[in-house]
């Protein structure tokens, strides 16, 4: 029998986490970044510090750290021709979009400290998930299954890379200044943390999420609605609507209700447009230029 997986991403919340809102990350952390010289990938290496580390103070890691990951799942290494495209790609169209609309500093102050490729997802055979992001108490995110993109697929992209890294930065955000509970109240009935995979996107929408998982509890429904309005087109967005509403469903009203809170509450805690920032994903997105993109060459 054919096994359908659904996507999970994982924000996980710390112990220490209350402290870790009051830090200031302005200053580096990396007190003394080394570029080893004698290796094949040092170019790549020089390339990620310059335009990874120094402006925004970010580790971003491509080699496999097998202590750093689940010793429950199998995970297989980032390729180094994918992790130089998804290091250009994830500059152009992710921190290159902050910092068009975001305030000065905002992602070296609040942006993940370590960003990490790893090739492969990690799977859950029992439950019937995969795990493609994970967030860890405002620190790391990590994005998976890098190995498997199209590069050229803008759809694909969004799906297991952008729209994770929105969904994970955006739990980065709450953890440090909390949603508003009107939020949690607009589908409080509805949340399944044990059967959301089992939810198609229709019966998703029609119940007022962003996506099954959206649909698991309401931290995740936050993100998703945050994430998927992003990255999602015009086309889908209405797509999503039209379907939530039909045959007199509530999903279209509660997913507007849920979009205008997330609107209000990036802008008055953190002074983030959220269309602002949506417009500028769109317009990048929809016309790449891979010698923009790729024009830093190493």
């Amino acid at each position: 029998m054919k096994k359908i997986y659904q996507i999970l991403f994982v924000g996980a919340l710390m112990v220490g986490l209350a402290s870790c809102e009051k830090e200031k990350f302005t200053d580096s952390i990396f007190v003394d970044p080394v570029v080893e010289t004698d290796t094949y990938t040092s170019e790549f290496d020089q390339w990620l510090q310059e335009h990874y580390t120094e402006p925004y103070n970010v580790d971003f890691r491509y080699r496999l750290d097998d202590s750093a990951t689940d010793p429950n799942y199998n995970v297989v290494p980032v390729s180094m021709g994918m992790a130089d495209t998804i290091a250009h790609l994830a500059l152009y169209l992710w921190y290159d979009v902050y910092d068009e609309v975001a305030p000065e500093g905002f992602l070296r102050e609040n942006g993940p400290r370590i960003i990490q490729l790893i090739g492969s997802a990690m799977i859950n055979a029992a439950q019937g998930t995969e795990k493609l992001g994970q967030a860890e108490g405002g620190i790391k995110i990590t994005l998976m299954k890098i190995n498997q993109m199209r590069t050229n697929d803008i759809a694909q992209l969004n799906e297991y890379i952008f729209k994770t890294m929105h969904h994970e930065f955006s739990h980065i955000l709450h953890q440090k200044k909390t949603y508003p509970k009107e939020f949690e109240q607009i589908s409080s009935a509805d949340y399944n943390p044990d059967g959301w995979q089992y939810t198609s996107d229709v019966e998703a929408w029609q119940m007022g999420f962003a996506s099954p998982y959206g649909g698991s509890q309401a931290r995740e429904d936050f993100v998703e609605i945050i994430a998927n309005y992003i990255v999602k087109t015009d086309a889908d967005i209405n797509k999503m609507l039209t379907e939530a509403g039909k045959n007199g469903k509530p999903g279209k009203d509660k997913l507007e209700r849920k979009i205008e809170i997330c609107r209000t509450w990036l802008m008055e805690k953190w002074n983030l447009d959220l269309d602002a920032l949506r417009a500028e994903v769109q317009e990048r997105q929809s016309h790449l230029d891979w010698d923009k993109i790729m024009n830093l060459e190493f």
